[in-house]
């Protein structure tokens, strides 16, 4: 299980640590994930919510909007950095990583049982996040960090 990796990414490389939760540090934003709420720091835009199906197969998605894209570390070198796709152990997270190479690239981030949402996708335009279907989103503003808690 690491406590830390780097994924290449636009411009240089993401960092993904676990603490309390999974922090994902980028050159402009940082995106924290805990089990109730997912924190993000500077890129933030808007958020928009929808549903789909019905009964038992009903899917709730939310989707966060950055301002600008996500860009990548440029100043300094990762200890160690991951090229190509894969799945990774990031404290008690699961992290998938998908680079298409001069496309975009794709972190999914598969929090532990108990937690208000099911996956989340981050790419450098936006944060993709699956919800239970009953579950309740607010956003609390705080500035330049925004929180989503899930209810």
């Amino acid at each position: 299980m690491a406590r830390e990796l780097a994924f290449a990414w636009e411009g240089g490389f993401i960092e993904v640590s676990a603490n309390e939760g999974l922090e994902i540090r980028a050159a402009n934003s940082t995106i924290h994930f805990y089990q109730r709420e997912i924190v993000v720091e500077g890129l933030f835009y808007t958020h928009r919510e929808y549903s789909s199906g019905r009964h038992r197969s009903q899917k709730k998605v939310v989707y966060v909007d950055f301002a600008f894209p996500l860009k990548g570390i440029s100043d300094r070198k990762p200890r160690t950095l991951i090229m190509s796709q894969g799945d990774f152990s990031v404290g008690a997270f699961g992290v998938s990583y998908t680079p298409i190479d001069g496309v975009e690239y794709y972190l999914t981030i598969y929090p532990p049982p108990g937690t208000k949402y099911e996956y989340a996708v981050l790419t450098t335009r936006v944060l993709a996040i699956l919800l239970h279907p009953r579950a309740q989103v607010y956003m609390m503003d705080e500035g330049k960090v925004k929180r989503l808690i899930f209810v």
